[in-house]
Formats: C-alpha cells, structure tokens, sequence
C-alpha cells in the first residue's frame, strides 16, 4: 500500500478526480484505495455486517468503512469506492448499504446514485477509462474482459462505464434474471424508443444461457433480427449483435450492438 502523509482538512465534497489528480495517481494501477481512503481520514475493516454489504460510519473528518468480506476484490473494490462517495456527498450521516444498492446507478435513489458515481469515477477515471478503451474499436466481451482486468473493476461496473463512455455511441447492455428484464443501460445516442422487452426471446442466445446450466458464455458476436429483442414497429427491419454471458447474483447480461440506421 503507498504511504501517504495525511493532510487536514481535506475538503468536503472533493470530486474523485480531483483528489486523484492531487495525489499525483496518472496509472490504474496506483489506485489504491487503503491509502486514498486513509488520505481523506477513513479506515476500512471488513467484517460480518447484517443486512447490508458495506457501511461507513464516522465523526468530524475521521470515519470507519466496514465490508462484508468474502465477496471477489472487485465487488469489495467498489462498495469501499462507493461509501468514500457517501463520505464526500453525505458525510455527518449513517449510511448502510445493502447490495441492491451499490454499482446499478439508480434512476431513483439519487442518494445511492451519487455514491455510485464517485465509486466509478475514483475506480475508472475517465482521462484514464477512455484512454484504455480506445484501443478496442468494438465492445465485446474480450475487450470488456480486457478493461475490467486494466482496472481491476467487475464485468457490470466495466461494462456501464463504457456503454457511458462516448466511444460507443450504438451499445446497450442489459441484465436478466428468471423473472426477466432487470435493468439495462443504454449509450445516450440511442432513441428512447429502442427500449428492450421485458422477456428475452427463445431464439435468443440469452435465453439458452439463463434457462439452461450447461451452456458456456458467448465468446463471438453474432447477429440477431431487432425484433428478438425489440417490440417496436421498426424492429423487423435491421439486425443487431448481441453477446451474452453470466455474471453471479446479476443473472445474464448481454452487449447488444444497434445497426447505425437504428440510431436516427
């Protein structure tokens, strides 16, 4: 873990960038959050917490994150990024975190959203996210599994940033479950009106991943018609790419590629 001389006080509401880039941290693999965390007056434990994944308490300008340990060092990664956003968005209060609430960058939890976003922008800077990523032309799976290693992020937090990035104006990515759709997140060029179904369909790769225990993930692309995926007036017209694979205690989550026509 890097020494770093604490500095008092440091101030509230600090973006992650901007203590990033105060510590002088230019490469992925100089986060390292103990010392970040110890930098802004927090220390972290890991402990057995009931009904909740991750929790920070704390006091003035000194505070305690407890995680729940066991989970892979990705997943623990994150929920300690996401309660130094809590320290810096919400500090003075209690938070506990179930983790239902960490990494799915919630449309209605604004609380828990923010936190998310500091955990993403601490973990995967973006002078430094779009910079790994520019040198895969194509999302996909190896270029996912590609950046997520660079960072050491999971697959989900990976994937949201870089449908989010910019660099891949026609990416959606969505996660199910056997009750269906769970949630997805979509590139910001893509029309509102491209919104998934709520059921995948059988002629999905997607469906034979979730229903049956013995399929592998996906390792190509591979074309689908829109309307496997889509239910809008226009979706028997165009073909899209998907790519699905597992990820445990999300269910399936597939890269969907639009054609360019789709995109208006």
């Amino acid at each position: 873990m890097m020494m770093m001389k604490r500095i008092d006080p440091i101030p509230r509401n600090l973006s992650a960038d901007s203590l990033l880039r105060s510590l002088g941290i230019t490469a992925p693999r100089d986060i390292d959050l103990e010392a970040i965390a110890y930098y802004v007056g927090l220390r972290i434990k890991r402990r057995c917490l009931k009904c909740c994944e991750a929790m920070i308490t704390g006091r003035g300008d000194n505070g305690i994150i407890s995680v729940t340990p066991g989970s892979m060092i990705q997943r623990e990664r994150f929920s300690i990024a996401h309660e130094m956003g809590h320290w810096a968005h919400h500090r003075g209060e209690t938070v506990a975190c179930r983790a239902a609430d960490i990494g799915k960058f919630s449309k209605t939890n604004t609380v828990e959203r923010a936190a998310d976003q500091y955990a993403a922008d601490l973990l995967m800077p973006w002078r430094m996210f779009k910079a790994e990523c520019s040198g895969h032309k194509r999302l996909d799976l190896k270029a996912l599994k590609s950046v997520a290693a660079t960072f050491n992020t999971s697959m989900t937090a990976t994937l949201i940033r870089m449908v989010h990035s910019g660099l891949y104006g026609n990416a959606m990515m969505i996660t199910h479950g056997t009750g269906g759709r769970k949630w997805h997140r979509s590139a910001d060029g893509i029309p509102g009106y491209w919104f998934p179904k709520a059921d995948l369909d059988r002629e999905s790769f997607a469906f034979e991943l979730l229903h049956n225990a013995n399929t592998q993930d996906q390792n190509f692309p591979r074309k689908i018609g829109a309307d496997a995926w889509f239910d809008n007036w226009a979706a028997p017209r165009h073909e899209i790419t998907e790519q699905s694979f597992r990820v445990p205690g999300e269910g399936v989550i597939t890269i969907l590629l639009l054609d360019n026509a789709m995109l208006g």
